[in-house]
């Protein structure tokens, strides 16, 4: 999986889109299925900005989202909370005075372009995130 990332990071660089996408995909399937939780986050997360980079903003939302639940899963807390960020900066336009907490999120900030799931998950996600780094045992 690391082998078809490294491809993939080449073809993208060399402008090979269609070669890019087969190897990100199959870089995220080897994660997968090696249960390599550490490297799908990883992978996920570098086709995610390929994708932001080639235009498609909600396949690359998806996978911002995938990267963020396996960077959750693994345990990199720090990593999910500099995703989020990214993400909200990068797929909402700010209404008002901006995000003050995560319950006023669906308020002040507007995804006029996303399905209410994806939202919902990002809520989710972010949720899950807050309860987990607030409680030392969980």
């Amino acid at each position: 999986n690391k082998w078809y990332l490294l491809e993939a990071e080449e073809s993208f660089c060399n402008n090979n889109y269609d070669t890019a996408k087969t190897y990100y995909d199959k870089a995220i399937s080897s994660a997968k299925d090696h249960k390599f939780v550490n490297e799908e986050a990883l992978a996920c997360e570098l086709a995610a900005y390929f994708y932001l980079e080639l235009g498609q903003k909600d396949k690359a939302l998806e996978l911002f989202l995938l990267a963020h639940e396996k960077y959750h899963e693994w345990g990199a807390f720090g990593k999910c909370t500099s995703l989020y960020e990214f993400v909200v900066s990068n797929f909402s336009s700010p209404i008002g005075t901006g995000l003050t907490d995560t319950d006023n999120m669906r308020q002040e900030i507007a995804f006029p372009n996303l399905e209410v799931g994806l939202l919902s998950s990002l809520d989710d996600a972010l949720r899950r995130h807050t309860d987990m780094a607030s409680d030392p045992v969980g």
